[in-house]
């Protein structure tokens, strides 16, 4: 089977496709209560957490929404994520994915990178942005998690994040950020942070930026944020000891890591203005 064959509906799911209204998914962000039965049929089911995510590829993809979500469902099933695919604007496409437990969320955020590089994969290697949304429980709720999600993949492709997921904690830290009436404050703040790291880096290229960045996406997880740099957590180590020697901050201490990362994140930002 084809993806196009696939997506015989806007809304498609892992069991057999049965055709619903072309716009439901607007219908739905616009309010309307949407039959239980119906909702049922396309894979929602009642009590389970979901978290809205939504791709959207760079415009080069040329690629309809429908194909996209083909694409998605696909993806999905391989990675035994049993939950509803919606086609979206023309150009996205919407994974309403299933989440245990809505406080712990390391999963999703990894499943959900995982898919996104492989979207990319199939789409000849064109960027794709992603956004998510909370988890939420219930359709009303829902609403919030996708707007959240179209938040989220907004800020990504304003700041051209396209590397990685966009989660709506960081959607509303970035727009903290931007609300800042001076870049020239923000600047302040970064280079006060960061500055004697970014001159190391420029100089040494060595990647330090990139390793205390994976550090805090992963939490503070050595395990993991070597994997992703795919290092030896003895190297992450020493990188991290060189990113204390060289800024002479403590990075055990919460308020020195605390302001380091919003420092990157101010980054992001000041690079995007």
């Amino acid at each position: 089977m084809t993806d196009q064959q696939i997506v015989s509906s806007t809304l498609v799911r892992t069991a057999p496709v049965r055709a619903i209204r072309h716009d439901w998914l607007l219908d739905w962000l616009a309010g309307e209560e949407i039959d239980t039965a119906l909702l049922e049929q396309y894979g929602f089911q009642s009590g389970t957490y979901y978290a809205v995510v939504i791709y959207r590829p760079h415009h080069t993809a040329n690629m309809s929404s429908v194909q996209l979500a083909g694409i998605l469902q696909s993806e999905a099933m391989r990675r035994n994520i049993c939950g509803p695919v919606a086609a979206y604007e023309g150009d996205s496409a919407v994974l309403f994915h299933p989440v245990e437990d809505p406080q712990q969320t390391a999963r999703l955020k990894l499943k959900t990178e995982v898919i996104r590089k492989q979207l990319s994969v199939r789409l000849c290697e064109v960027d794709v942005h992603c956004g998510v949304g909370r988890p939420a429980q219930g359709m009303d709720n829902l609403r919030q998690s996708f707007r959240e999600a179209e938040e989220a993949l907004q800020i990504s492709a304003e700041l051209k994040i396209q590397t990685r997921p966009t989660f709506f904690g960081n959607s509303s830290l970035f727009h903290l950020l931007r609300s800042l009436k001076s870049p020239e404050s923000l600047q302040h703040f970064c280079d006060s942070w960061l500055g004697e790291l970014i001159v190391y880096d420029n100089r040494q290229h060595s990647g330090l930026l990139d390793t205390l960045r994976a550090y805090f996406t992963n939490n503070g997880n050595t395990a993991l944020t070597a994997k992703e740099l795919r290092i030896h957590r003895n190297t992450l180590a020493y990188r991290l000891n060189r990113i204390a020697e060289i800024t002479r901050l403590d990075l055990e201490d919460a308020d020195v890591r605390l302001n380091l990362h919003l420092a990157l994140k101010a980054r992001e930002v000041l690079v995007a203005v």
